[in-house]
């Protein structure tokens, strides 16, 4: 019936139909935005709040001692003034007997500023051997004034140990006093050997002003 150019005929359309809906697909394929990966966002850093310290002022504290020491002598003295222990502490000194260095040692104990350093002066006339021990103490506090009145009550005891150590005082006026004092124990040699190995302020003060007082001494 039909020869073979209706047949191409036929097959001509679906073919030309499938060619156009291939290339359609492949430009779809080709042009459509491909979704993005996934990925894990990260997790953010944690940070750990650290408590501020408390603002305070600076300020310091003073604390109350509650004196006590008189009334070791008068069960009713428990309500002495400044003044009146100081009175007393000068008495103990004048009465300087074992019973009354152990009271200055209580007093040292409780007293605080000028009537501590009056306390320290005060052993200066006690038992050498008693009042040692609390003037090591006494040389061992941070405050110039009581380290000083150690060593005064320590030259009037001859306590070499102590005003040797105390040449090398870090304050002048201290260290000179200990020379001096081992000067008028007879230890000359002491403050000789600490000279001849110190050339510091400390140690040339003493050179210039130890002879200077050594001729006062002999006038």
């Amino acid at each position: 019936m039909f020869g073979n150019g209706f047949l191409h005929t036929e097959l001509a359309v679906p073919g030309l139909l499938l060619l156009v809906l291939g290339l359609a697909l492949y430009g779809i394929a080709k042009f459509w935005p491909h979704p993005r990966a996934l990925t894990a966002a990260p997790k953010p850093i944690e940070t750990i709040l650290l408590p501020r310290p408390a603002e305070t002022a600076s300020t310091v504290t003073n604390f109350d001692r509650e004196i006590t020491w008189p009334t070791l002598i008068d069960e009713t003295a428990t309500n002495l003034d400044d003044a009146e222990r100081r009175t007393l502490i000068d008495g103990l000194a004048l009465v300087a007997n074992h019973w009354s260095t152990g009271l200055l040692t209580a007093a040292f104990e409780q007293e605080s500023g000028d009537l501590r350093i009056a306390v320290i002066e005060a052993l200066a006339h006690s038992d050498s051997a008693t009042a040692a021990p609390t003037l090591e103490r006494a040389y061992a506090s941070y405050a110039v004034p009581e380290r000083y009145a150690a060593i005064e009550s320590a030259s009037r005891h001859a306590n070499v140990a102590l005003l040797e150590r105390a040449l090398r005082d870090t304050d002048g006026s201290i260290a000179l006093a200990a020379a001096y004092g081992l000067h008028r124990a007879g230890r000359n040699d002491l403050v000789d050997d600490h000279l001849s190995t110190h050339t510091d302020a400390r140690a040339n003060e003493i050179r210039r002003i130890l002879p200077m007082l050594e001729v006062i001494e002999s006038r």
